[in-house]
């Protein structure tokens, strides 16, 4: 039977960003309903490896019920090789019989699903009259988020800063070359930060790259980066002060760096996740409930991103999409 294969280009022309925000509306509807289902990620790292390897598998059901798994490597030393840090793929295989239905680069996926998972919790938290986005990290992350923020409010000012400053002034000018709104570079992240209605972090660092004293009253922000028990983009005043929801409350208790080391310091315990995405999605809980509040929503990543993600992309390809159909021969 033919299977799909598409590389990083054919996911991103199959996959456009207000197209995958809808799905990953769509996705945590799913959670919420009890359509999914999903184990923990498990991330291995081999004896004196460089790098790690994370499996993510997740099913869906319905009338056309399908399994996904990512596995994926994480190197932290590629981008001095001028590679991503992610290295992998998606499959599809069918719920019925368990047949390959596609083969699906993994870092294109990520990078749309994740900043359209930050784009729809950012509308759900956020002041409607937000127009300033500060984003913290200068990688295709921070490309990516840009676009699916542009998509749910009506940016007039964007602000990039990262480690690299150089690496951010390059970004800004590609960036705001590209889009209607003003994007800078600008050197200090407190100046950056400073009086933005959003900030987005997406770095890998495992100490805060945000200080609580840095927010003006009313600031949402998204962390996306850092997803691992030992690493956190937010310090622990900010997390405490804040109106706190997460993608999952499973990963958060096993993962989310910023929300486990507030509660070991004793600023916050268990009941501080005031939601998790799928509660936001379903009208279940406020993501705000005051102007001035501040809101942070916490991503981890989950594999029914990916598989909804993959999903459309292999949707859309068996109407004429992007990618290349290939005969598999299986028994």
């Amino acid at each position: 039977m033919p299977i799909l294969l598409a590389d990083a280009d054919e996911v991103t022309a199959a996959l456009p960003m207000g197209d995958c925000i809808e799905a990953m509306r769509a996705a945590f509807t799913a959670l919420h309903r009890g359509e999914v289902a999903l184990p923990l990620r498990s991330i291995w790292a081999a004896p004196g490896a460089e790098g790690v390897i994370a499996t993510m598998p997740a099913f869906r059901g319905g009338d056309e019920p399908v399994y996904s798994l990512k596995s994926i490597c994480v190197f932290p030393g590629n981008p001095a090789a001028g590679l991503d840090p992610h290295q992998g793929n998606v499959t599809l295989y069918d719920g019925r019989n368990g047949t390959l239905l596609a083969v699906l680069d993994a870092i294109s996926i990520t990078a749309i699903r994740t900043a359209a998972v930050s784009a729809l919790a950012t509308d759900l938290m956020a002041r409607e009259d937000a127009t300033t986005l500060a984003v913290v990290g200068a990688g295709g992350q921070a490309r990516a988020h840009v676009e699916a923020l542009s998509l749910i409010r009506p940016l007039t000012e964007v602000r990039v800063t990262g480690r690299t400053p150089e690496r951010a002034r390059r970004l800004a000018a590609e960036l705001d070359e590209n889009h209607d709104f003003a994007v800078i570079a600008v050197d200090d992240t407190a100046e950056a930060v400073g009086g933005a209605d959003i900030v987005v972090t997406v770095t890998n660092s495992k100490t805060p790259v945000i200080s609580r004293d840095w927010l003006a009253p009313g600031t949402h922000i998204t962390a996306a980066g850092a997803s691992t028990a030992d690493g956190r983009e937010l310090d622990s005043a900010t997390v405490a002060d804040s109106r706190f929801a997460v993608d999952l409350r499973e990963s958060a208790e096993r993962e989310c760096g910023a929300y486990l080391m507030a509660r070991r310091e004793g600023l916050i315990d268990e009941s501080h996740v005031v939601a998790d995405l799928a509660q936001l999605v379903a009208g279940e809980v406020r993501g705000r409930t005051a102007p001035e509040e501040i809101t942070v929503f916490k991503s981890v990543g989950l594999a029914i991103e990916d598989l909804f993600a993959a999903w459309a992309v292999y949707d859309r390809a068996r109407t004429g999409g992007s990618g290349r159909w290939v005969e598999w021969t299986s028994h």
